[in-house]
């Protein structure tokens, strides 16, 4: 296993509820110079409920892995913090960018942990190179929604929280929940010309707010052409379905196969279409950290209930909101 190596640069990269993500850069007179080479240093935050490092990677390893090809995923690898000294300075680094990170992510520290992750970086190589990250979510419908469900499991949760804003704001009108892309029309790029020009243009519009139009048409091409051909997608879906028959109100605390399912359901995906016109599209799911079921089962069935009773499956709202939802459309 590695250790990092002590006297390395740090560069703040970004963070989520629960990590935090650095560039590394040894030393010059480090005896390991290229450890990190490709990498980003990856390490939790300081009080949350999150599994351990060593928990983590060991699902990743048995249980994650197996259900992909090797090039499907982001590789990951414990690397040893103690000893090096990193873990101060990533704190007084996050101290000195305070002001420019999220509001509700202030004052979160790195915890004193012994174990961090190398991961690999999917970041732009060169420049020119297109990168983008989004969350496939739910790729089939939810087991437990209602059998007449005119929406999907992540479009009836888009309609639900445009619906409270709406009713917090005493808004009488027809509402219009924000533009979010339907996951179930992922799976529908290969043989839908119009769903895979929508898919694309959603895509497109995550890199800078720039549409697909004004992105350069070689690289536009060979993403499309990634959307069509990929079976990726369809290993995410199947996985997911595989290991969910109940859904969240037919399932417990302890049901392995359903706390899987869950991690699946909110991985990550990071695309690197490169500027080199040789160059294959770049795609790997990440962020496949082990749920917390005991944790999160009581929301996840809380929040099912609310969909399935405010008629947010079902499309019986008021005021009504409008997805793009796959099953709205049909």
């Amino acid at each position: 296993m590695d250790t990092i190596p002590t006297g390395c640069e740090a560069e703040f990269v970004g963070e989520g509820a629960a990590n935090l993500v650095f560039k590394i850069t040894p030393p010059n007179n480090s005896s390991s110079p290229a450890f990190s080479e490709g990498k980003l240093l990856r390490v939790p935050k300081a009080g949350t409920r999150a599994y351990p490092y060593p928990e983590l990677q060991e699902y990743w390893e048995n249980t994650v892995k197996p259900l992909f090809k090797g090039d499907d995923l982001v590789q990951q690898s414990l690397v040893r913090l103690t000893g090096s000294g990193i873990v101060p300075k990533l704190n007084a680094l996050l101290s000195e960018n305070e002001a420019n990170r999220r509001e509700d992510f202030r004052g979160h520290r790195v915890a004193d942990a012994e174990f961090g992750m190398l991961v690999e970086n999917m970041r732009k190589i060169r420049p020119g190179d297109i990168v983008l990250e989004f969350k496939p979510k739910w790729l089939a419908q939810s087991p437990s929604a209602p059998p007449t469900s005119r929406r999907c499991r992540n479009c009836a949760l888009v309609a639900y929280r445009s619906h409270s804003s709406s009713s917090n704001n005493n808004d009488d009108a027809h509402g219009t929940s924000k533009a979010a892309l339907c996951p179930l029309d992922l799976a529908r790029c290969h043989d839908d010309t119009a769903v895979l020009r929508q898919v694309l243009g959603h895509m497109m519009s995550l890199i800078g707010g720039r549409n697909a139009a004004a992105l350069p048409e070689p690289q536009l091409g060979r993403f499309a052409e990634w959307l069509e051909t990929n079976g990726l997608i369809e290993r995410l879906r199947a996985a997911q379905v595989r290991n969910d028959p109940g859904g969240p109100l037919g399932s417990s605390a302890h049901d392995s196969r359903f706390q899987l399912a869950m991690t699946l359901r909110d991985c990550a995906c990071f695309i690197r279409i490169p500027a080199d016109a040789g160059a294959p599209v770049e795609v790997r799911l990440g962020d496949m950290d082990r749920k917390n079921s005991e944790a999160k089962l009581g929301y996840w069935q809380s929040m099912e209930r609310r969909l399935i009773d405010g008629g947010y499956y079902e499309g019986r709202e008021e005021p009504a909101q409008r997805t793009a939802c796959q099953l709205e459309r049909e």
